[in-house]
């Protein structure tokens, strides 16, 4: 007799995981943009790891932390940089019409390559394991995330999380 604890699970659809990021985005980013300034964090991989703990699937650390270093790579060479002019574009000499034209010519791009993070961390991600395991705290723990707030602020991450399901 097999452990259900062990037990394999399928990867999220790119779908499902852009429809789950979609509705929980907007309730989080504040939180999602302020961990990703102060500690680097990658939001499509906390999106992931929310969407899995939402359906009690699970990733252990070390497989975290190899999906955090397989987007690193895109993320710094492509969404980082295209981050980084979004937010400058404010400094551009132009008219106010064309520099919102240019911001939001930007932040479209931007989302483009948020979309493309989502389907490679589905790409590289490893078998899941059926059990509910917290990852948040591991992920951040892997980023030496440490703030007096955090605590607090992954209880509203969760009860944000819990609102969806």
């Amino acid at each position: 007799m097999t452990d259900g604890r062990n037990k394999k699970a399928p990867v999220p659809t790119e779908r499902q995981l852009w429809q789950f990021s979609l509705a929980l985005y907007p309730k989080v980013q504040p939180l999602c943009l302020q961990w990703q300034d102060n500690f680097g964090l990658n939001v499509n991989l906390l999106l992931l790891l929310c969407y899995l703990e939402q359906q009690q699937l699970s990733l252990n650390s070390q497989q975290i932390q190899q999906l955090a270093a397989e987007l690193n790579n895109f993320s710094s060479q492509f969404t980082q940089p295209l981050r980084t002019l979004r937010r400058s574009s404010v400094n551009a000499k132009l008219s106010a019409t064309r520099q919102q034209h240019l911001k939001q010519t930007l932040l479209k791009a931007e989302l483009s390559l948020e979309q493309l993070e989502q389907q490679l961390l589905l790409e590289y991600c490893p078998p899941l394991t059926a059990t509910a395991q917290p990852m948040i705290e591991l992920y951040l723990a892997q980023l030496n995330a440490n703030d007096p707030l955090l605590t607090a602020q992954i209880i509203d991450l969760r009860q944000a999380l819990q609102q969806l399901g």
